[in-house]
């Protein structure tokens, strides 16, 4: 019997009261605890930030601890809509005082929306692979009603799919740089 497999689901994070068990963890613990795991790169992808809370504090928290490692790299991408809808001014002003205070680890780009005869094009994928081997993918943005009050998934997996997932925002990141994405 041939092996189709691309990978291995490790375990699966979701929030909403009717959606706890099911053999799920908590969204927020997997997201926060993946993160803290990395040791040398961390890539993200996201359609949206969230306001200054609990949540988004942490968030910022375990990334500036995580580029004290002179060796760690981030990135992150995030759908930009150009009104503040997707990246909120909080958000924003972290990022840009993680990028100035680290230049050589840590590098946010804007997916800047587009209009396609009547379509948007936009960066909608949630996605966070941790050191190029294991990646999270679901529905939740970083946000603090993504992490605790909405009905969001959350799947970890590792494999040649969280390796594939990681040349994917590589390569998307490099398309940005070049105005092709």
């Amino acid at each position: 019997m041939r092996d189709y497999s691309i990978g291995n689901i490790e375990s699966i994070g979701a929030s909403g009261k009717a959606w706890v068990g099911f053999n799920a963890v908590d969204i927020t613990d997997l997201f926060f605890s993946e993160l803290k795991n990395a040791n040398r790169s961390i890539q993200i992808s996201s359609f949206s930030t969230g306001h200054k809370s609990p949540e988004m504090m942490n968030f910022f928290n375990i990334l500036e601890e995580h580029l004290e490692n002179s060796l760690m790299k981030i990135s992150i991408i995030i759908n930009d809509d150009g009104k503040e809808n997707t990246i909120t001014p909080f958000s924003r002003k972290e990022l840009e005082r993680l990028q100035n205070n680290f230049p050589d680890q840590f590098f946010p780009q804007y997916f800047k929306q587009t209009k396609i005869k009547n379509l948007n094009k936009i960066l909608h994928a949630k996605l966070t692979v941790i050191d190029g081997t294991t990646a999270l993918i679901g529905s939740a943005n970083i946000s603090k009603g993504a992490l605790e009050s909405n009905y969001e998934i959350m799947l970890k997996v590792t494999g040649k799919v969280a390796v594939n997932f990681s040349k994917m925002l590589s390569e998307l990141s490099k398309q940005i740089r070049l105005n092709n994405a």
